[in-house]
């Protein structure tokens, strides 16, 4: 008996293993356009998301959501507040969001490094997010997001259409369990990208172009 417990143990210690450093993307949703993945991070037991939508806009038009950091919370999942905090040039900068969290969880407010860039020969945009900490005081009532790695790319298609992908993984910080927070991962990305996807395919919005912002 004692030897079939320690097979089973073992059995299950390996197939844990296997799954933890397992780097390949598993689709987790495919709704309204949106597809969303995850996979598991090493060193975390909280899964690295990755969401995908093509719509009809250039690239600029997206970035210019992006970039309007005080207008978060219209499209943000779950974002009360956010601001800049600072901008260094038309590349990069801080930024600082409020995520609401329902009670008895505490709200998480995050301070993140962005930086912006095309490359030359697939023109495809990158914005790379970094969390830092310690750029701003903590909030009393609300619990800093130690760590933040995200990434947004907006890779032409075509003339008028773009693929978005929006790739992240954090430490929401506090108690909450990691089980918890991988069973709702995939509401962040799904619905940031539809209401990117809703906004930018109305015919309210307006077209945009940036000089910084090379087309196809």
């Amino acid at each position: 008996m004692k030897y079939k417990i320690l097979v089973l143990l073992l059995l299950i210690a390996t197939s844990y293993t296997k799954t933890a450093f397992s780097q390949s993307w598993e689709l987790k949703m495919n709704q309204d356009g949106v597809k969303v993945y995850t996979r598991s991070y090493e060193g975390s037991n909280v899964v690295e998301f990755k969401g995908e939508v093509t719509v009809k806009s250039n690239m600029a038009g997206v970035l210019k959501i992006i970039d309007s950091v005080s207008e978060y919370p219209k499209w943000m999942h779950n974002c009360a507040y956010s601001r800049r905090i600072k901008k260094i040039n038309e590349s990069s900068g801080y930024s600082y969001y409020v995520v609401k969290a329902p009670w008895p969880v505490s709200d998480r407010d995050a301070c993140i490094y962005y930086k912006v860039s095309q490359d030359e020969s697939s023109k495809i945009v990158t914005i790379a997010i970094t969390g830092v900490k310690d750029y701003l005081p903590e909030e009393s009532g609300r619990v800093r997001v130690p760590k933040v790695n995200a990434t947004w790319q907006l890779i032409p298609v075509s003339k008028g259409v773009t693929k978005v992908t929006y790739q992240a993984h954090s430490e929401i910080g506090g108690y909450v369990p990691a089980v918890i927070v991988n069973a709702y991962i995939t509401e962040s990305p799904y619905y940031n990208l539809l209401h990117i996807k809703n906004m930018v395919e109305s015919p309210l919005y307006p077209k945009v172009t940036m000089d910084n912002v090379k087309e196809l």
